[in-house]
């Protein structure tokens, strides 16, 4: 529970400064002093403008618009620490008031320290949390209650077991992390970039490197950050038994795919740029990590497998070994084709294709005689998986087709003869129904007279009676 908040006297301490402090006609000639200090530095300012720039100018590496941000944002504050300085100095050997001076001087400095990190890391947020953690640390101590102020915050407490935990103790945590975490990124990205730039280093032994440096520096922040705001890290001993029941439990995957892995980056079975094939997904390797290996395919899908499947599950990796791939194209032709010259032409085919090698040789082989057709079966080589394996192919069975095409050559495709020995009671019954129809339909037909030799003998007697007339 909360030892005792004492805020009342804190605002009693604060107001009792206040009037102390600030509202004592005697402060007066300081304050005008300080304005006429302000009013000097920037005449000061206008007069070394120049001579600072011409100084600045010999630094190859500040171009114009460097040095107009370095003397614009410092050269100001800069001249007015120093005569705030010379001030303070004289003030305490002849025993002279310095009460705003003093104040004045902590403002300046704050004020510098904030210029050079705004002016070295303009959109850093951790630098901007830095700056507004130094303005409120000077006002603090402007206002001589910067110990109170702790006194209070560390008064805001409760406990938890052995473990002491205040409002100040959380605020250190948070500002020491914050600046330990910021410099284990920096530190973290400088030995990566070191490794990656290794020319003896393999890409999976740079991968496994990368992952333990980044682990012992963060983990190292985070020590570090717990033992500099005073904590016993023997007070979190009680969380290795809870820390044991999750990985046996809900982090049993993730532990899984940990260790894969590193099993995977040690035996270097799966390299960064190599061609895999898990299940249905085919492509190249573009990423390991720590819990997935990232692959991606031709389409420009990118799979993350968990590295579990690749421990656990069949994985045909085309660049295991080497780069070289072979592949085959089957083709029919038919019985009729000239055998020899179906050979030729399935050579000439491939002689234009740049992507397929020429050692180890292509070759043509006889392999089957089939129910319709003579197949044959093109080998060839390419080194370059990772551009498609199905792209040449195509390629290579198109360019066949017109090859074929060109010098007659059939593609033939399946026949079959049905010959009918007997047939269902059901058939048969229906076939002789209509058979038997049909006959009864000639019959009648054959009754009746024929209407062409009626017309005919109608004509003939006409004509006779015409020839008798």
């Amino acid at each position: 529970m909360f030892e005792g908040i004492k805020i009342e006297n804190y605002i009693a301490i604060l107001i009792d400064k206040i009037e102390n402090s600030f509202l004592v006609w005697s402060n007066l000639f300081e304050l005008l002093l300080f304005l006429f200090l302000l009013v000097a530095t920037y005449f000061l300012t206008k007069l070394l403008y120049k001579h600072v720039d011409q100084l600045l100018d010999k630094i190859e590496a500040l171009n114009e618009r460097k040095r107009f941000r370095i003397i614009d944002q410092l050269l100001y504050p800069l001249i007015l620490m120093i005569l705030v300085g010379i001030y303070y100095v004289i003030a305490a050997s002849f025993n002279l008031p310095s009460v705003i001076i003093s104040i004045a001087g902590n403002l300046v400095s704050a004020w510098l320290v904030v210029k050079v990190i705004t002016l070295f890391f303009p959109r850093n947020r951790m630098f901007r949390f830095l700056s507004a953690f130094i303005w409120i640390i000077a006002a603090l101590r402007i206002l001589n209650i910067y110990q109170e102020t702790l006194n209070l915050l560390d008064s805001l407490a409760f406990n938890s077991g052995n473990l002491r935990i205040s409002l100040l103790l959380i605020i250190k945590t948070v500002i020491i992390f914050s600046i330990l975490f910021w410099l284990a990124g920096k530190l973290s990205r400088l030995v990566t970039n070191r490794i990656d730039s290794s020319d003896d280093l393999t890409p999976s032994i740079k991968v496994l490197l990368n992952k333990i440096a980044r682990f012992l520096i963060f983990t190292s922040a985070i020590l570090f950050t717990l033992s500099g705001v005073g904590v016993n890290l023997s007070a979190f001993a009680f969380l290795g038994g809870a820390i044991g029941v999750g990985l046996g439990f809900g982090l049993q995957k993730i532990v899984s795919n940990f260790i894969s892995g590193i099993i995977i980056l040690v035996d270097k079975s799966i390299k960064p740029g190599d061609v895999v094939e898990i299940g249905n997904v085919y492509g190249w390797v573009r990423k390991l990590d720590i819990r997935f290996v990232s692959v991606v395919t031709r389409s420009g899908k990118e799979f993350l497998i968990p590295n579990e499947d690749f421990i656990t599950k069949e994985v045909i990796n085309w660049s295991y070994s080497d780069e070289l791939v072979r592949v085959d194209a089957e083709v029919g032709v038919s019985y009729d084709s000239d055998l020899r010259q179906v050979q030729e032409l399935m050579m000439q085919a491939i002689e234009e294709k740049e992507r397929i090698l020429t050692d180890p040789a292509p070759n043509v082989l006889l392999i089957e005689f089939g129910d319709s057709s003579v197949n044959f079966e093109l080998r060839f080589w390419i080194s370059d998986p990772r551009n498609g394996i199905q792209n040449i192919r195509s390629q290579v069975l198109l360019s066949i087709w017109d090859s074929f095409k060109e010098n007659n050559v059939e593609i033939p495709f399946p026949q079959r003869d049905y010959h009918l020995k007997s047939l269902p009671d059901e058939l048969n019954n229906f076939f002789n129904e209509n058979k038997e129809l049909k006959q009864k339909n000639n019959v009648e037909d054959n009754s009746k007279p024929d209407n062409k030799d009626q017309a005919d003998n109608d004509q003939e007697e006409i004509n006779r009676d015409l020839k008798n007339s």
